[in-house]
């Protein structure tokens, strides 16, 4: 359970600093992170549901 609720954090924050990053700072560099959280909170997810 504790997976699942760390994986609802890592993919909100992913979703709001991607759209943040582009849609309010599109000329710099800070949208990226967004993707880096997307990615790990989809891989805990995933791994969340393996085990």
């Amino acid at each position: 359970m504790k997976k699942n609720s760390i994986s609802v954090i890592f993919l909100t924050l992913g979703i709001i600093w991607l759209f943040g990053g582009l849609l309010l700072y599109p000329d710099s560099g800070i949208w990226p992170l967004g993707v880096i959280f997307l990615i790990v909170g989809m891989i805990i997810k995933i791994g969340a549901v393996k085990l």
